[in-house]
């Protein structure tokens, strides 16, 4: 942004009148805003990094049905969290409609499009993608919805919970039955709720479509389960559960763990989220077939790329330190078969053993 005054080369330069000098200076705040906006965009396109806060925080209840969607009080927060200059804000399952409960959510739920045109606008005022989770009424059906918006205000996806608990089955909640994944802002997004942990080929369907950030909102910790999600399938992992929000790294460990139940935010000292900077720009490998080319990537990439070996599960995260080096690039460079990759051409070999 501009810095509010005016350069001395310009104000002295008789031939600029006041408004050549006022819209000169605008020209260049204009610039400068737009240099900064795409150099976020390329650098998260690029797979670099992405700042993530996962917040431990449900909005007052509202009956966003007959009197309209309203999200004063989730902008209010938003509006607070923007002080980290996040990339990603995350709040916790079905925040916008369950503050009295799924059955009482139901009552009051409204429809997809209007709550995300409400989101949207949020997210454009604070320049950062929204996951606000909410209740979501769809003809005579009910989801469990989790609409993923982008910096602009645009929906990215919505991933529906497809494995409800019996409870919510039981208040009148239909199951998803797809398992989205789509480019937000230059990263490849995702997303799961809470008891859909039990499930792994919700983890493994996002695996398949390349996800790098899964966001969980939900309604307990999800603990070991999650690390090895992250570990195994190969993308971080947002928590935002009303207790606790969480950053999950793509090797199974915590950058951040931060909520309403945490005792420093008990006391007024912390705020009732997590931040985690995210490196979105790797991919999991096995060793199988390409340990031994570890020798030729550093030797030509040195301290720009990370080799992160986790020897007892036979895993290896390959990381690109570099902008414009997408860990793609690397891979194809040295042919490096991802994880993903190795055992589906394992699957395949054995089914032909099989004859199936």
């Amino acid at each position: 942004m501009g810095t509010g005054t005016t350069r001395p080369d310009l104000a002295k330069e008789s031939r600029l009148n006041r408004r050549e000098v006022l819209g000169a200076v605008g020209a260049v705040a204009g610039a400068q805003v737009l240099s900064r906006d795409a150099a976020a965009a390329q650098g998260l396109k690029a797979g670099c990094t992405a700042r993530v806060v996962a917040v431990s925080y449900t909005p007052p209840f509202h009956d966003h049905r007959s009197a309209g969607v309203n999200l004063s009080a989730l902008r209010d927060m938003t509006a607070k969290v923007a002080k980290e200059k996040p990339d990603f804000v995350c709040y916790p399952e079905g925040c916008a409609c369950v503050a009295k409960g799924f059955a009482k959510g139901i009552e009051v739920a409204p429809e997809l499009g209007p709550y995300v045109d409400a989101v949207g606008e949020i997210a454009r005022e604070f320049n950062t993608a929204i996951v606000a989770p909410f209740i979501e009424r769809r003809g005579s059906r009910y989801f469990n919805s989790v609409p993923i918006v982008d910096r602009r205000g645009k929906l990215s996806l919505v991933y529906r919970k497809n494995y409800p608990t019996i409870s919510e089955l039981e208040a009148g909640i239909s199951p998803g039955e797809d398992v989205p994944v789509a480019e937000c802002d230059g990263v490849r997004v995702g997303a799961a709720v809470c008891f859909d942990a039990n499930f792994d080929h919700v983890a493994a369907d996002l695996e398949r479509q390349r996800a790098r950030l899964v966001f969980w909102p939900s309604m307990y910790w999800g603990g070991q389960l999650l690390q090895h999600w992250a570990l195994r399938y190969g993308f971080a992992i947002a928590v935002s559960y009303v207790l606790e929000g969480a950053v999950i790294d793509m090797n199974g460990r915590y950058l951040a763990r931060q909520g309403t139940d945490t005792y420093q935010v008990r006391q007024g000292h912390l705020p009732p989220w997590a931040v985690g900077d995210v490196a979105i720009n790797r991919e999991l490998f096995h060793l199988d077939y390409n340990q031994d080319k570890f020798p030729a990537i550093r030797e030509k990439y040195g301290p720009d790329v990370e080799i992160e070996v986790w020897e007892p599960e036979g895993y290896f995260l390959l990381a690109s330190r570099r902008p414009d080096l997408p860990v793609e690039r690397v891979a194809t460079e040295f042919g490096l078969e991802t994880l993903r990759d190795y055992l589906a051409r394992s699957v395949r070999m054995r089914n032909q053993r099989l004859g199936t």
